[in-house]
């Protein structure tokens, strides 16, 4: 009989726990990459309230890096609501440096003495907390990039065989086997899905080597199809800003390029990454993670 009751305290304690429910992405110092991701926050408390899920009395968008809200000052706000539980789900594309360490570092689950030194050098606001944090998994975790990206370059492409497509992604050396897998698993199935005969594709930081690694791949490219599709799989950040960044980059140092020169007249190039997202898809995704993490 007492075992029983103990059984229904702690199981109304557990109904009756705050959960919260918080998304982290890089953040940037432009307001212009930021403005997608912090929407999301909302469009996360009107899917909640559509789906009538209650499990999430707090719902937000931390900024890993170089503006507000910051990671720290979001678990803070959480202490404050008298939270006892934390979802957190890293937004981004595949495992890496940010999701694997530095975010776990910042949140007080993972302690790397370097690391957490190399934080504070930044002026990184590390997280001291009581509420104990679940981190989710990233958006390589089922299908949600694979569907963005085939709309992205359906809205590019007119004429599938004469096509070839090159994605783009930011990469990571110590997680390679990982980026490789998605993009080349997403370059597979948009093919398989549109008709595109010819795929490539390159690992770029945003728009820092673009010379050096996209062009390379668009030029072999724009040899064997009369069109290329180059598409992107960044969180908010099109491809056609930084070919035109790398463009002008080359006009200020005046260098006649040959690669500059022998790319493709026929590139059209991704205005976006997986933000902005008209269907929502990525709220989506992440309220049917909270959803999964609700129910275990």
């Amino acid at each position: 009989m007492i075992a029983c009751l103990i059984l229904l305290v702690f199981g109304y304690a557990s109904l009756q726990a705050k959960n919260a429910l918080v998304v982290i992405a890089h953040g940037s110092p432009s307001e212009k990459w930021n403005a997608p991701v912090l929407s999301l926050e909302n469009e996360m408390k009107d899917i909640l309230k559509e789906r009538n899920i209650s499990g999430f009395d707090y719902v937000r968008v931390a900024l890993m890096e170089f503006t507000e809200p910051t990671i720290a000052s979001v678990i803070k706000d959480c202490e404050n609501e008298g939270i006892d539980r934390i979802y957190a789900v890293p937004l981004f594309i595949a495992p890496s440096g940010h999701s694997e360490n530095d975010v776990p570092n910042i949140l007080g689950i993972k302690y790397d003495a370097q690391m957490i030194d190399e934080l504070k050098k930044e002026g990184t606001p590390l997280v001291n907390t009581h509420i104990p944090i679940t981190l989710g998994p990233v958006l390589s975790y089922h299908s949600i990039i694979k569907e963005i990206i085939l709309d992205r370059v359906k809205e590019m492409s007119t004429r599938a065989d004469e096509e070839a497509l090159v994605l783009l992604a930011h990469g990571s050396p110590d997680y390679q086997f990982f980026w490789t897998k998605m993009i080349t698993e997403a370059g597979h199935y948009i093919l398989g899905k549109t008709g595109i005969q010819y795929f490539d594709y390159a690992f770029v930081e945003v728009g820092q080597s673009f010379n050096e690694k996209a062009l390379p791949a668009i030029i072999q490219a724009g040899e064997k199809k009369k069109k290329v599709l180059v598409q992107g799989i960044y969180l908010s950040s099109g491809v056609k800003r930084m070919a035109e960044y790398a463009e002008e980059k080359i006009k200020y140092k005046g260098q006649d390029s040959l690669i500059a020169y022998s790319v493709p007249t026929n590139t059209v190039y991704g205005n976006y990454g997986l933000l902005p997202d008209a269907g929502k898809r990525i709220s989506y995704w992440v309220v049917d993670r909270a959803e999964e993490w609700l129910s275990r």
